[in-house]
Order: structure tokens, then sequence, then C-alpha cells
């Protein structure tokens, strides 16, 4: 299925610029990230897919139960192994089912609201949220670290590719 593979390439990715950089360089606080570290960016991806996977047996998400865990976002290598696992989670499952989304924009925990969502809908979206974070991902290490070689299209939308190509094909 296109959702697992997709994730699976992000995955890849990520864990190819993690490769590149020894546990000091990926909990290093970095001004261009206002103090905060490439390793906290990948931690909050991992996050996000984790609590997805979670909701496979709970029946539900809720991405504000992260764990903030301060050895992941630290941990180069244990980072990987994490993706690593995720990507053969994701890839275990080729049927949609149905979850609950719990979501609170609010800084009262009674203020949670649920929707209906799905397990490949929730993929989508953690495809997304992963981009994005990557985009600051691939900002931070062309500032920082300027050896660090990136995939192609890192951080960069799938739609902003074809259009990109698009425009390469018009000239």
């Amino acid at each position: 299925m296109e959702l697992q593979r997709v994730s699976k390439e992000i995955l890849d990715q990520l864990i190819s610029a993690t490769n590149q950089l020894n546990s000091n360089r990926f909990s290093q606080s970095l001004d261009v990230l206002s103090g905060n570290t490439v390793g906290k960016h990948v931690r909050h991806i991992i996050e996000f897919f984790d609590l997805m996977m979670l909701g496979k047996e709970a029946g539900f998400v809720n991405y504000d139960q992260r764990s903030h865990d301060k050895v992941i976002e630290t941990n180069a290598e244990l980072a990987v192994e994490k993706m690593n696992s995720l990507k053969q989670e994701i890839e275990s499952l080729d049927n949609d089912f149905s979850l609950t989304l719990k979501v609170n924009y609010c800084d009262d925990q009674s203020a949670q609201q649920t929707l209906k969502s799905s397990f490949f809908r929730e993929l989508q979206y953690n495809i997304e949220h992963a981009i994005h974070h990557m985009a600051i991902i691939k900002i931070a290490i062309s500032s920082s670290f300027k050896d660090v070689e990136l995939p192609a299209n890192f951080g960069v939308a799938y739609s902003t590719v074809r259009y990109q190509k698009e425009l390469e094909c018009a000239q």
C-alpha cells in the first residue's frame, strides 16, 4: 500500500540523516532552533508514529499523550532503532480500521473532543506531520552540520516535488 511505502521512505530519510549525527550533535542545542535540538524534532516525529501504532490496540489515538522521552531525543542510535521498529510495524498492517482521535486545544483537561478517524487517515497525517518537522530539521542541519548529506527532497512535501517537476518540464 502506498501509505506504508511513503511512511517507510520518510522514516528511511530520517534514519539516513540521524545516522550521520553522533548523539552529541543529535542533542546539541542550536540557535537556529531557538535552543532546541534535531533530536527533539526526531523524537517528536517518532512519538506521533508510535502513538498512532498504539491506537491499533487501544482503539483511539491521543497525540497529547507523548512521553517526551529524553533518551530518544539524546541517543541517536536508539532513535534509529525505534524508527526501524516503527517501519516494521507499519509495513505489517495493510488493512484500514476505525480509530477515535482524541484532541484538546484548551488548557482545560475537560475540554477534550473525540473525532472519528481511521488508521490510514492517521498514517497520512503522520506523513505530513513528519515532513513538516523534517523541513525544520533540514534548516538546522544545513546551517549547523554542513557535512551531513540529506536525501533528495528531505522535508519537502510530495505535492511540492510534483509542482517543481512540472515547472522544470515547462521550461
